[in-house]
């Protein structure tokens, strides 16, 4: 049977499996996204990153 299109997706964007690995639903994987986004709630998420002792982020093209 083929992979699903969120099957796909997954395997694409995986952190740390190797090239050609088959992801299957019920699988756990690690995501590292392109972009990620945010909206009214930067205020709340300010502190929760403060919190975890972070002082700068890892990739500064990542927020947008």
């Amino acid at each position: 049977m083929g992979l699903t299109l969120v099957e796909k997706i997954a395997a694409r964007h995986a952190d740390g499996l190797a090239a050609g690995t088959v992801v299957r639903a019920g699988d756990f994987v690690s995501i590292r996204p392109r972009h990620v986004m945010t909206h009214d709630n930067t205020g709340a998420v300010i502190p929760k990153f403060k919190q975890i002792g972070a002082t700068a982020i890892a990739d500064p093209t990542q927020p947008k």
